[in-house]
């Protein structure tokens, strides 16, 4: 996996992270549950948290036994020690002490227990880092709750486009 490559798929994550912890907790949390420990953002917070650290042991942790990730260049990394080992190499990579940002575009509770977003992110060179450049694209990413938290089911990204665009069509072809 080349180093590039690591230095995408670890922005990614952070963004989708950073997306669902500014997102709304109604849109993501449990919609017959008022209870803040269903909320997503816990989950999100603990990567992001991880990421001021660079930390890949604790990132890979929020992911599910078989979760996933495909980065924009087409890496696909399959559970928590394969994903650990695409931080660490990240990080190493000169990610570490860089600052990530998301934008959830959508935020979506397809039931009690699964959330869809959308959204958007960036990850900005600091001194601390060794990334000289920004990076920016968009992300959708699966969470699952169980056991009492929320897990990354699934993390795809990409590059090439920056923002969502909402289609102005209407159903009927008008």
């Amino acid at each position: 996996m080349s180093a590039s490559a690591l230095v995408r798929l670890t922005a990614s994550l952070a963004a989708v992270l950073a997306v669902t912890a500014t997102g709304s907790p109604a849109a993501t949390a449990d919609p017959h549950s008022a209870n803040s420990a269903h909320d997503p953002r816990s989950v999100i917070k603990s990567v992001l948290s991880a990421w001021g650290r660079a930390d890949a042991h604790t990132i890979a942790a929020q992911y599910e036994p078989d979760g996933d990730f495909v980065s924009p260049a087409g890496d696909h990394a399959v559970g928590p020690g394969t994903i650990e080992a695409f931080y660490k190499a990240a990080f190493e990579a000169g990610y570490a002490g860089s600052v990530a940002t998301a934008t959830p575009a959508h935020v979506r509770p397809l039931s009690a227990t699964f959330a869809l977003i959308d959204g958007y992110w960036t990850i900005q060179p600091t001194p601390d880092s060794k990334i000289t450049e920004p990076e920016s694209g968009l992300f959708f990413a699966l969470l699952r709750w169980h056991d009492g938290q929320w897990w990354i089911a699934a993390l795809r990204e990409q590059t090439s486009a920056k923002e969502l665009r909402e289609l102005k069509i209407r159903s009927g072809g008008n």
